[in-house]
């Protein structure tokens, strides 16, 4: 499959979204026991407190012995005590180490020094990431983008005129590189380059940079800022909800091929709604750039964002493998009660 950038050269690629059925397993994190934590810091704390005294048994005879039971009502605001916020810090602490050590490990064992990847993830609690500010080329991951702008441009999803709604449907689904040229190039916009670089400002994506040419496929971004265009592209916001839903609808129902990445990381049950991209860079002797991003379960209160950059894979099968193995990995790090 050729370059995906050029829009004289067009060529068609992407990814799917499905439904797949619950599961009531959940993985259980041996060495994230926030509330063993609490219990910890609180000892720690009243051992220091313990060190200022003359070490006899001095005091006055009424006074509190160590280790008497405290009024339960008192507790509360005991400086021994970790505050909710430093509890849960602890926990996003524990997060973020479990996933750069099992990113770092994955990579490791690839023994593999031409890849590379970044990862970043957001469930709703908590935002991680492994190398999420490093940039990368998008491939077509962009169209999500490029689909917010187009939305956002006519404002309500009744003024976006029908054949440019069909050229939308095609670009996601299909991620057709021509749609996506009509969509830029083709009216909507007076200059499609500039506006998808006024874009990356509007949006708040503050690592994303285009192309110097209209080459919209090596749109230089980061796995943070994709967590950021998920958001904008399929929850309400920048979008209204009808515009919200269309964009769901197209994420969420893409070509049988196209039915990799993220989608690994889905339980039985969930919604995906996705989008892939790919291409093979001459300039870098054939290695293959293999990205996806996408939301799951984002139809319940819990939505889990992820964006998955990587390069230097060998083939494009090469990358869909190693991507789908990262999808997994971030998914057992987050999929867990930090707090159980």
């Amino acid at each position: 499959m050729g370059p995906e950038y050029f829009p004289p050269r067009p060529r068609t690629e992407g990814f799917t979204s499905v439904t797949l059925n619950p599961t009531t397993s959940r993985r259980l994190w041996p060495y994230l026991a926030v509330p063993g934590l609490a219990v910890l810091v609180a000892a720690t704390i009243y051992l220091v407190d313990l060190s200022g005294d003359d070490g006899g048994s001095g005091g006055a005879a009424d006074a509190t012995l160590p280790g008497s039971q405290a009024d339960s009502s008192e507790l509360g605001d005991s400086p021994l005590q970790p505050s909710e916020e430093q509890v849960r810090a602890a926990a996003e602490h524990q997060l973020q180490s479990a996933l750069d050590t099992a990113v770092g490990d994955y990579l490791a064992g690839l023994e593999d020094e031409t890849f590379y990847a970044s990862v970043a993830v957001d469930d709703a609690e908590f935002q991680l990431a492994y190398e999420g500010d490093t940039q990368y080329e998008t491939a077509s991951i962009v169209k999500v983008e490029i689909l917010t702008m187009m939305l956002r441009e006519y404002g309500t999803l009744d003024a976006v005129p029908d054949w440019l709604l069909d050229r939308a449907e095609s670009m996601i689904k299909k991620s057709s590189n021509d749609a996506t040229n009509d969509i830029l190039y083709g009216g909507t916009f007076d200059d499609g380059h500039e506006a998808i670089a006024q874009a990356h400002i509007d949006f708040g994506l503050e690592n994303t940079n285009p192309n110097e040419t209209e080459q919209w496929g090596k749109t230089q971004t980061t796995a943070v800022d994709q967590l950021t265009v998920l958001e904008h592209a399929l929850f309400e916001g920048l979008l209204d909800a009808e515009q919200v839903e269309f964009a769901r609808s197209l994420m969420g129902d893409l070509a049988e091929s196209q039915q990799w990445g993220v989608l690994a990381a889905a339980h039985e049950g969930e919604t995906v709604w996705m989008k892939n991209g790919w291409d093979t860079r001459d300039a870098m002797g054939g290695e293959w750039v293999v990205n996806s991003i996408g939301v799951i379960a984002g139809d319940t209160e819990q939505p889990v964002k992820i964006a998955i950059l990587t390069g230097g894979s060998a083939s494009h099968d090469e990358g869909i493998e190693r991507v789908e193995a990262l999808a997994e990995i971030i998914r057992g790090i987050v999929d867990t009660d930090p707090y159980a």
